[in-house]
């Protein structure tokens, strides 16, 4: 005989007919994640008093196999090891954000569009951490303090506001003469 309960609120009786598990597993297990991910990583570095731009520091972007990097003069891209193998004359932080494929793709054709646009470096609107903002912004990644203007915005807003995501997976620390990845 099916089981049969009292419904508290009406008084009815009412039968189980069925039981269904909805999660395969229990309540309290660590689920996984099925959509898949892939990594970037924002590469912020510390000031310079001789270099003319880099009294603020510096910021570039590592996306599938490349480095995007906003110079004074040129817009450029290198490799992973020779970016950060240039910068070992200075103190930097990089931050591990998780994105989708999809996000990956917004971001990488937005930089290639960048690099060959190479516009005129202007503090405001297309400073190396101006751009890199600007394309972490466009896939939903905040990366500038929205209680001030959004620009210019040096690069210790986006350490300070990227590092608070909750997109940030682990921050990858770039010493002075030390080449590591």
């Amino acid at each position: 005989m099916p089981q049969q309960i009292q419904s508290p609120s009406s008084g009815k009786t009412l039968i189980k007919v069925a039981t269904k598990q909805l999660t395969p597993a229990s309540d309290t297990s660590v689920k996984t994640v099925t959509s898949p991910r892939e990594f970037i990583e924002v590469i912020v570095s510390d000031s310079r008093i001789v270099s003319r731009g880099s009294q603020w520091g510096h910021t570039a972007i590592y996306v599938n196999g490349k480095v995007y990097s906003r110079a004074h003069d040129v817009y450029f891209t290198t490799t992973y090891d020779d970016y950060v193998k240039r910068n070992s004359y200075r103190d930097s932080i990089g931050l591990q954000l998780w994105i989708s494929p999809r996000e990956r793709e917004i971001l990488q054709k937005e930089l290639d569009r960048r690099v060959a646009t190479d516009a005129p470096y202007s503090l405001f609107d297309n400073s190396c951490s101006s751009n890199v903002a600007d394309v972490l912004e466009m896939i939903g990644i905040l990366a500038h303090d929205p209680r001030w203007i959004p620009f210019p915005v040096p690069p210790a807003e986006i350490l300070a506001v990227v590092s608070k995501s909750n997109r940030l997976v682990k921050k990858i620390p770039h010493t002075k003469n030390v080449v590591s990845k």
